[in-house]
């Protein structure tokens, strides 16, 4: 069986009102509970347990001890790049202990593509002019002035998915141009 490797932001489990933020991907649920019930099991039908999924931030918006418990629900080892909305949860070592590490901003090789990872959209990033791809989340799908370059929102609203096949955001983004030096 073949590992495969996800990429993913702003799932805010537990958070009621996205769905009147994000109407288009989440306005069906029923409540914070169906959405959450919702999400794991997309999750888990895509995602298998030795698989990867890098997390942009803005897990839950829940008390930590239950986001953990719904965090433990969900398949594949997960590493998170922190979010603004993650500060308080990841107080709690519960929370904490479903990741297998956590970053601030972290940069990845991924079959000799460059990948900077960051919870928000960067202007300039580390090696953008040589083509390097950059991953972000935060904007919900709104524009961050960066689409026509290599540069990709990948949240679940940004996307309609629940996780993205990193190869498939690569082959997204490098239909971006790389951003001039001058």
């Amino acid at each position: 069986m073949t590992m495969k490797t996800y990429v993913t932001s702003d799932l805010h489990f537990g958070h009621s009102n996205i769905m009147k933020f994000c109407p288009e991907n989440r306005g069906h649920y029923e409540d914070a509970e169906h959405m959450n019930e919702s999400m794991v099991q997309e999750w888990n039908s895509i995602v298998e347990p030795g698989d990867t999924v890098y997390i942009l931030g803005d897990v839950a918006f829940m008390q930590a001890t239950k986001a953990a418990h719904l965090l433990k629900r969900l398949n594949g080892n997960k590493i998170l790049v922190r979010g603004n909305h993650d500060t308080k949860t990841l107080k709690d070592s519960q929370f904490r202990g479903c990741f297998e590490s956590i970053h601030d901003y972290l940069e990845v090789r991924y079959n000799n593509t460059m990948i900077v990872m960051f919870h928000y959209p960067i202007a300039e990033w580390n090696r953008m002019h040589h083509g390097t791809v950059h991953f972000y989340g935060h904007l919900h799908g709104n524009p961050s002035g960066l689409e026509n370059y290599r540069a990709r929102d990948v949240g679940f609203d940004a996307t309609g998915k629940i996780v993205w096949l990193i190869e498939d955001a690569i082959v997204d983004a490098m239909k971006g141009e790389i951003k001039s030096h001058h």
